[in-house]
Order: C-alpha cells, then sequence, then structure tokens
C-alpha cells in the first residue's frame, strides 16, 4: 500500500501557524508553530495634562513607527473622556483655549473620545500587535509620571508596565543641542529661555532640523509626537543607539562675552571680556 504523506499549514494570527501532520488521511499530530516578529517597531508619545502637580491627562497621542523602513504603521489619537466632560478641571489646564480645536477634530472624526481604560487596553494590544520594542517621548520623565498617576487614580493597567521608555530630549542634546551650528541658529533667531540659555524645547529642535524658525508646535499629543518622531531619527541618523539611555542637560548654557577689568592696587592688571565665570571664596577664575 503506498503511504501519502500530508502536511497543511495553517495561520492563526499574524505570528502563529498551525502545521497538522497526516498519512493516509489519518491526522497523526498538529503542531503549533511560532513566527518570531522582527524587533523593529517603536512607540513616539506625548500627553496633554491639566496640570504638574496633579497631571489628570485629557489627550493622549501615540505613533508607532517602523525603524527598517522609517514608516509610521499607526498613529491613534484620543480624547479622554472622565477628563473632558469634567469642564472644571479641564479648564485649569494651560492649554484650555485649544478646546476647540478638539472640539472641530471629534466633529471630523480625526480624533476619538474614549475612556482611560479602553484607551490603555488599546494601547497594550498595539504595542503586542506589532511589537513594540521600546517607547520614546521628549522629556519623558513628564510622560511617564502621567501615565504613573492617571493609571493609578483610575486603577488601570499601565500599558507600560512591560515596555521601556526612553528620552527623546536626551537624544537630541547630545546629538543635535551640542555645536556651534545650533547654538548659531539660536542666536540668529533669537532662541533663547527665560534665564538666558539656548532653548532646547522640541519645538526649538525641530525648527533646527527642519531650518524652519517659522515653525509653532501645536501642544495637542498626536501633532507633537510626530514632530518628536523625526527629532528622533534625526538623532538615529547622527549615530544615536536604539533605546539606549542619554542624559539631557539641566540648561544650554550661552556663553556671551562679558566685559570686566581687574585691578589691583590701582593698578590694572587685565581689560577685556570673559565667557565663563567661576568664584568660591576667595577664588575667582575666568575663561576669556
Amino acid at each position: 500500500m503506498a503511504i501519502n504523506h500530508l502536511f497543511i499549514i495553517r495561520r492563526v494570527t499574524s505570528n502563529i501557524f498551525l502545521l497538522t501532520f497526516s498519512v493516509n488521511r489519518g491526522i497523526i499530530n498538529h503542531k503549533v508553530i511560532r513566527k518570531e516578529k522582527p524587533k523593529m517597531n517603536i512607540c513616539i508619545f506625548d500627553t496633554e495634562t491639566t496640570s504638574l502637580e496633579k497631571p489628570y491627562c485629557y489627550n493622549i497621542g501615540y505613533v508607532i513607527y517602523n525603524l527598517e523602513n522609517r514608516q509610521i504603521l499607526k498613529e491613534k489619537d484620543f480624547v479622554i473622556e472622565q477628563i473632558w466632560h469634567n469642564l472644571p478641571l479641564f479648564n485649569t489646564s494651560y492649554y484650555a483655549e485649544k478646546r476647540p480645536i478638539y472640539i472641530n477634530r471629534l466633529r471630523a472624526r480625526q480624533i476619538t473620545m474614549e475612556k482611560i481604560g479602553y484607551i490603555t487596553q488599546k494601547m497594550i494590544r498595539d504595542f503586542d500587535n506589532f511589537n513594540v520594542f521600546g517607547a520614546y517621548a521628549y522629556n519623558s520623565s513628564f510622560d511617564e509620571r502621567v501615565f504613573n498617576f492617571n493609571c493609578d487614580w483610575f486603577k488601570i493597567i499601565n500599558p507600560f508596565e512591560k515596555v521601556p521608555i526612553f528620552d527623546i530630549k536626551g537624544y537630541a542634546h547630545n546629538f543635535i543641542v551640542n555645536n556651534l551650528e545650533y547654538e548659531k541658529f539660536c542666536e540668529e533667531n533669537e532662541l533663547f529661555t527665560d534665564a538666558g540659555n539656548y532653548s532646547s524645547t522640541a519645538e526649538t529642535v525641530y525648527k533646527f532640523i527642519t531650518n524652519d524658525n517659522n515653525f509653532v508646535e501645536e501642544h495637542t499629543a498626536l501633532s507633537d509626537s510626530r514632530i518628536e518622531t523625526e527629532i528622533l531619527q534625526y538623532c538615529f541618523d547622527k549615530g544615536a543607539e536604539v533605546n539606549e539611555i542619554y542624559k539631557s542637560k539641566i540648561s544650554i548654557a550661552r556663553q556671551i562675552p562679558t566685559p570686566f577689568k581687574i585691578f589691583v592696587d590701582n593698578e590694572i592688571l587685565y581689560d577685556g571680556d570673559y565667557i565663563k565665570k567661576y568664584v568660591r571664596k576667595n577664588l575667582f577664575k575666568f575663561t576669556t
């Protein structure tokens, strides 16, 4: 009698296959085969909140991005129902005047209103389906605190429990901001902090990499996630490593020549400029 072997492979999910092996039409065995997805996808996300002290979140946006082909695989933009309908609370937010933007996008179905528990579950499913192995945000310590606070307040699962978060600002400080070209750009366009240092906000960094000083950051979650994706890719192009911790600086000091004179016994020992000054007890150091 001739022996006939039959192999049937059926796709169960995107990465799970079922192998059925039979001899002469008799099923001998089933075997589950898991196909590993390539780990090339990351998430870039942003949040908008009511305040810094108690950061109730009213807007979450995120981008799922493929590092290999530089394509955005998915974008999501959510308004959080619980905070949105609490108008006195929403009106305490720094960007409360942007409410009409959200209303227009809700009407156009460009943004979705959902309860925060649904949103976090959606994020968990997207992270799993796209095999996300790292998440990024600009000044990520704040956004990470936002999720910790809100997930604790609403008693829901934090979508970043199994996905590490990295700071895009640290990437920018190490691969964009720390050069004379950036400082020159800030000088030419008067991009300084209130303390007089060089600005290194996402808006300023994006202006620099696009050479567009007219750009204005929208400060809505998905829009900001998009520009932060471009900033991050720019850093990768400059040699940054994926899922690496890069420290950001507290400030980017602006070295401005300051005139000064040194008199000793009414005799001028120095008359010129300094760009750095260090004073401790009776020690004076000047860098000219």
